[in-house]
């Protein structure tokens, strides 16, 4: 059985007591160096302390082992203090984005049932101080441990810690561990419940595919409320013993790109999309990326072949992944040394994969997670009577074991009344080649396609005409490329973004 994350957690923190271990990373307003005035800082050491710190604040306001506890704030070392205190006490961590909407905070927060919630103190203060919140007890600040609501207003409390003590109590491997939002197109977020089985054999996996020299620091940019960037970014890290830059200015392709300048992280986690803006917005990014990095991580969504022959041909050392929320994230992985083009590398130690007969990709094992808080029926949708985890994904392996994901099964055919099946992202590509449009969406309305096309908001098309103009050329450009049944019978043209989840994944329930 896999060894505990939090004793090997443990382990590392005793042997790198006066080690650097977390550090907020801001950009001064110019973006060209760091502001060494703001955030915090903490050895491995320290961090504990502060751990140990939380954890019997949590204890003095009535907090108990079991306990629902959300996190709701923007990626901080307190943040994840905040995390890992919640786990010392055997709490279940809630996470969610500080991203979502004042209400659908509120409602996840109350249908995850937890009794306190850690939030950055503007999130509470402007948007979920008004909100219904019945069985919240506390609020805790995360930028310096204030209560800011409940009846108990213990601040400022500290614990004793001797130097290189350190102790978490672990927990059995399929206790609940935490509470993860899904942000998947289709809608409808649901509870994803992890043990710490399933991210015991995450951390195992992830960390046995880390070089074991040339180990210095890693910069974290991914949202830490989801189960990718916190397992791969922040767990995996610690377990190593490895500095830890935690971007807090926001997420832009600029800060990306000002960041890995100056910080020079010897790996990245990335999902696609992230780093091909990257690439087409700073040219001399691939250059930077092949002189800093030892290995770019890429995960979180399907990987473009042009984009990974690119990369290949001016030798970026890339590594690929492939998994859900459900599986905490982990299903198949592949380092740089084992990296093989086209695929998701192989199915990860602790996993099994079967292809259905209908070509989806069907796994059990250690990463399965427990199921769909309070949801039994999407769970037993999810999971078979046999325990394989559905993935909706449709893939195959090679001889060789290697994963091949192509694409997603029916979710997102478009049926038409005369029954034909439609793929619309085959139809947004051909949109989205064209040099006036940033992204489209296809969808069916009254049994017709429709393509909702965003166009740069600097182009000058502001009048009745114009936007008449480029409808009817997006429309000549791409109809003729079409079968008959699949051509698109409107355009709508937009400078708004199209609503995506966090991992950049187009939400198409939403268009219609």
């Amino acid at each position: 059985m896999t060894e505990n994350y939090l004793y090997i957690l443990a382990q590392t923190i005793r042997n790198n007591w006066y080690q650097p271990a977390l550090t907020d990373f801001y950009l001064t307003e110019d973006g060209k160096a760091q502001d060494i005035t703001r955030g915090n800082h903490y050895t491995y050491g320290e961090m504990y302390a502060e751990i140990v710190r939380v954890a019997d604040l949590m204890t003095n306001l009535g907090l108990r082992k079991g306990d629902h506890i959300a996190i709701c704030g923007a990626n901080s070392a307190h943040w994840v203090i905040a995390y890992l205190a919640i786990a010392k006490m055997q709490g279940v961590s809630v996470t969610i984005m500080h991203s979502l909407q004042p209400d659908e905070i509120a409602q996840l927060v109350d249908f995850s049932d937890a009794k306190a919630l850690f939030a950055d103190k503007d999130i509470w203060e402007e948007e979920l101080k008004e909100q219904s919140l019945p069985l919240i007890q506390n609020v805790i600040a995360l930028e310096d441990w204030n209560v800011l609501f409940g009846e108990k207003q213990i601040i400022n409390h500290k614990s004793k810690i001797i130097n290189g003590e350190c102790e978490f109590g672990v927990a059995e491997p399929d206790a609940l561990a935490m509470i993860c939002f899904t942000s998947g197109s289709s809608g409808g977020a649901r509870g994803v419940m992890l043990s710490y089985r399933n991210i015991n054999n995450n951390a195992k996996n992830i960390t046995d595919g880390y070089p074991d020299d040339d180990i210095t620091h890693f910069l974290s940019v991914l949202p830490m409320a989801h189960v990718y960037g916190l397992m791969t970014e922040i767990i995996a890290q610690l377990l190593m013993g490895e500095h830890i830059y935690i971007l807090v200015s926001y997420l832009t392709i600029d800060t990306l790109y000002r960041s890995i300048q100056i910080n020079r992280p010897y790996a990245l986690r990335l999902i696609p999309i992230l780093l091909s803006k990257l690439i087409e917005t700073y040219h001399d990014s691939l250059n930077l990326l092949h002189s800093t990095c030892k290995q770019i991580y890429i995960g979180g969504a399907l990987f473009d072949t042009v984009l990974e022959q690119n990369l290949l041909a001016e030798n970026v050392p890339i590594s690929i992944g492939y998994g859900q929320t459900e599986t905490g994230p982990l299903i198949s992985y592949s380092i740089c040394a084992t990296y093989k083009a086209g695929t998701c590398g192989k199915i990860v130690e602790g996993m099994t994969c079967h292809i259905a007969p209908n070509g989806e990709i069907l796994v059990k094992g250690e990463n399965v997670m427990l199921g769909y808080y309070k949801d039994p029926e999407a769970t037993a949708a999810k999971i078979d009577k046999d325990g394989w985890l559905h993935t909706g994904d449709k893939g195959h392996l090679d001889e060789d074991g290697y994963l091949y994901v192509e694409g997603r099964l029916e979710q997102d055919i478009i049926v038409l009344p005369n029954g034909e099946n439609i793929r619309p992202d085959n139809i947004e590509s051909l949109i989205n080649a064209l040099p006036e449009v940033s992204e489209s969406i296809v969808f069916a309305r009254d049994g017709k396609l429709v393509a909702r096309v965003v166009v740069p908001s600097s182009l000058p098309f502001r009048e009745e005409s114009e936007v008449g103009s480029l409808r009817r050329m997006i429309l000549r450009q791409v109809n003729p490329q079409l079968p008959l049944f699949s051509q698109l019978y409107d355009v709508e043209i937009t400078d708004q973004p199209l609503a995506r989840t966090e991992k950049q994944t187009l939400k198409r329930y939403l268009y219609k």
